[in-house]
């Protein structure tokens, strides 16, 4: 991190905060979380294209990271409503929402920074790096999601009123986000754009996401697990009972699935290579 990223997060989270306060307060825009993910995410991509501005110089912020980090802190503000509070005092209501507004402008450009390092890093270990791309990609948004209906807690029966008859559908709904965004990763990250054996990297990407799905559909749907890992689940993945632990543990849970398959995609694709070289 250098002067320019904390001077381009400063201004752009001032002006986000700012707007935001004045629209949401003034009822012209009743709804704040509605304002602030469009201002969060238009703003810093305007400050960005100034070319007066001497702290886009040498800026390490990606603007593309920028987005998928906003997208990140969107999913979570939807489901969490941080922004959603009173206060008996007007001026107290506007200075936390300000606060608040600010903080998140301020994760967001961070955790923005934070992918841009990660995904421009030196990538020296092949199919390892391949994989934590991959994994970086594609566990964010889905499990933010997932997380986020796991960590309801159905114990309260008011709660319980509100969100049991739901439940099953926004699960499948976020079953189906996670297939289509990892799919979409396998495809995309791993498609033959420059090398020599293209037909051996799309049976890679086939077999990668056959791989996933299997290990996904296994253990969603009825597939074989030893008893003595079943007495485990209620412990590790403490589902709506308002647990934290639901958004690290089936996140983990996947990040290998994923891992393994990439891999395993990865070593086939070198064995046929390597089979084929030798044979010419």
């Amino acid at each position: 991190m250098n002067k320019n990223f904390w001077l381009f997060t400063v201004v752009c989270a001032l002006f986000v905060s700012a707007v935001t306060t004045v629209l949401s307060l003034s009822g012209a825009l009743a709804l704040p979380i509605l304002v602030f993910p469009v201002l969060s995410l238009v703003i810093p991509l305007m400050v960005r294209r100034l070319k007066n501005a001497k702290f886009n110089d040498d800026l390490p912020l990606s603007m593309g990271y920028h987005m998928y980090s906003w997208a990140w802190w969107t999913v979570f503000s939807f489901l969490h409503t941080p922004f959603s509070f009173t206060a008996d005092n007007g001026i107290v209501t506007a200075l936390l929402l300000f606060v608040v507004y600010f903080i998140v402008q301020v994760l967001i450009e961070l955790c923005g920074l934070l992918a841009t390092k990660f995904f421009n890093r030196n990538h020296r270990w092949g199919m390892v790096d391949e994989a934590l791309d991959i994994i970086g990609y594609t566990i964010p948004i889905p499990f933010l999601y997932i997380g986020s209906l796991l960590y309801i807690d159905l114990q309260d029966p008011m709660v319980y009123f509100m969100y049991a008859s739901s439940m099953n559908v926004n699960i499948l709904f976020a079953e189906l986000v996670s297939l289509l965004i990892s799919l979409l990763v396998f495809v995309f990250y791993l498609y033959p754009r420059e090398i020599a054996y293209k037909g051996i990297r799309l049976f890679r990407i086939v077999l990668t996401a056959g791989l996933w799905l299997a290990m996904n559909a296994h253990i969603l749907y009825g597939g074989y697990i030893p008893e003595f890992v079943l007495s485990l689940v209620p412990t590790v993945f403490p589902t709506y009972q308002g647990n934290p632990l639901v958004f690290v543990t089936p996140t983990l849970l996947e990040a290998g699935m994923t891992g393994v398959a990439v891999i395993i995609g990865a070593l086939v694709e070198r064995g046929i290579i390597s089979r084929r070289r030798e044979r010419i």
